[in-house]
């Protein structure tokens, strides 16, 4: 298993080799355009169009909780992960059964939901960046592993912490701005470390 960590001005191909490019981002000192992402994948794993993917039936629930992560986000971004999924040719069921190949579970957690410390205790990895935030953007980290399925060993996790921009809801509590190019920017950026190849 193959841990990497860097900062917004790298990316990170996780593989049996790994290859580091750096990308030109002009506003990267700006809060809101820092990020950091880490993978972790298991030598020459690679999902196969036609696969199925299925929701974690053990893993799911728990971390929808609101203790856990931010459930309004969490509901957007669900729903982008199976688009994106069904996008690559691969088959996506909330609901997991037989016919699944690997389960996935994520989590959305903000810096209000949990610290650096719990993440690495519930997750096994805190990507770490260097403060909270402010009034109008807060650190949220998206966690997603996929799992094969019965046997529920983790094959491949990513994990993508930003600022995300920040809204108060009608009773007055902060949660994550859903807004389509944030989810986009951050499902494209996950699934850029995804193996994805023509079924055999």
């Amino acid at each position: 298993m193959k841990q990497l960590i860097l900062a917004s001005a790298l990316t990170l191909l996780a593989s049996a080799c790994t290859t580091v490019v750096e990308e030109d981002q002009t506003q990267r000192k700006e809060q809101q355009y820092r990020d950091t992402i880490i993978v972790s994948a298991e030598p020459g794993f690679t999902v196969f169009k036609q696969q199925t993917v299925c929701g974690h039936p053990l893993l799911e629930e728990a971390l929808r909780n609101p203790q856990r992560s931010d459930v309004h986000a969490y509901d957007a971004f669900h729903e982008a992960f199976a688009q994106k999924f069904e996008d690559l040719g691969i088959h996506y069921l909330s609901q997991a059964d037989d016919s699944c190949d690997y389960w996935m579970a994520f989590a959305l957690p903000t810096s209000q939901k949990l610290s650096d410390e719990q993440l690495m205790t519930l997750f096994g990895v805190s990507p770490g960046l260097a403060d909270d935030g402010n009034q109008d953007f807060q650190r949220a980290t998206l966690m997603m592993s996929l799992y094969t399925a019965q046997s529920n060993y983790k094959m491949w996790q990513v994990s993508l912490q930003a600022f995300a921009q920040v809204e108060t809801d009608e009773m007055g509590r902060r949660q994550i701005a859903i807004k389509p190019e944030g989810v986009n920017y951050a499902v494209n950026r996950v699934f850029a470390y995804l193996s994805v190849k023509d079924a055999l």
